[in-house]
């Protein structure tokens, strides 16, 4: 009983801190047992990992125009991000970036951005984006994630999950009712997810914006990728991403606010 008291101390400790983070921007509540900071170190260590067995493989192709032109569009969307944090009290995010951009091959239509400033865009998504108002809007979704604290959210999200459900373990000896549990923080967690999806196409439309991209290009490259995934290819984007109608819907509604921040 003193180990399962010592646990719901710490259950409803974490409790107490998810009211204390907001998101930037979005102003939304976030779970933050872990700081942002604290898990730039091994996402940094883990790219770094991804892009020299990608290297060692002859699968990193940034001397070609698209890898350049990847670099040159990355170096617009830092400026901006920078920008935006530094007049919004958030200098400190700035200190964690040390911006990378490469482009691997490979037919996968997806792109990811990890803590650090960290990038990577695969080949088979250049063509589907087409325009560099495209690939600035996926890049800023993407840095969207890393300024929001999303990794760092999802890791405290992991934490919570496992202190309930060892919690649940400790009260009702593993039967069913804690795989019933485990199935509703699962749920809830995906919830959650798609909530940081549509946060992140919010800051990727403004960031885009700040860049000079026109962020209106971002509906019709969200367009462009329904249309890849209706016509049967795999779109790993969008694998883990709300429907994206939906999506494209809520791009519509975030429009008006993006384009305050776009100058031609």
């Amino acid at each position: 009983m003193k180990k399962s008291k010592k646990l719901l101390i710490i259950l409803a400790g974490m409790l107490v801190l998810s009211s204390c983070t907001v998101a930037p921007l979005t102003g939304r509540r976030q779970l933050k047992l872990v700081s942002d900071e604290s898990v730039v170190n091994s996402s940094v260590s883990q790219y770094r990992q991804f892009i020299n067995e990608a290297s060692n493989k002859g699968l990193v192709v940034n001397n070609t125009p698209d890898g350049r032109r990847l670099k040159n569009i990355g170096n617009r969307m830092a400026t901006a991000v920078e920008t935006y944090l530094r007049e919004n009290g958030l200098s400190k995010k700035v200190d964690s970036l040390q911006w990378e951009f490469n482009l691997i091959k490979s037919n996968e239509i997806n792109a990811f951005a990890m803590p650090g400033g960290k990038i990577a865009f695969y080949t088979g998504i250049m063509p589907v984006l087409q325009t560099d108002s495209g690939i600035a809007f996926v890049m800023g979704h993407e840095i969207g994630h890393v300024i929001g604290g999303h990794h760092a959210e999802g890791e405290s999200g992991r934490l919570a999950a496992g202190v309930a459900s060892t919690i649940t373990d400790v009260f009702t000896g593993g039967n069913v009712i804690s795989s019933i549990v485990s199935d509703g923080l699962s749920i809830g967690l995906l919830k959650f997810n798609r909530t940081q999806e549509y946060e992140a196409d919010k800051y990727g439309m403004i960031f885009m914006a700040m860049a000079g991209y026109n962020p209106e290009d971002a509906i019709k490259a969200e367009e462009r990728m329904l249309d890849a995934e209706k016509g049967g290819r795999s779109v790993e984007i969008l694998s883990t991403h709300p429907n994206t109608e939906k999506r494209i819907e809520a791009l519509k509604k975030y429009l008006p606010e993006a384009m305050k921040y776009y100058k031609k």
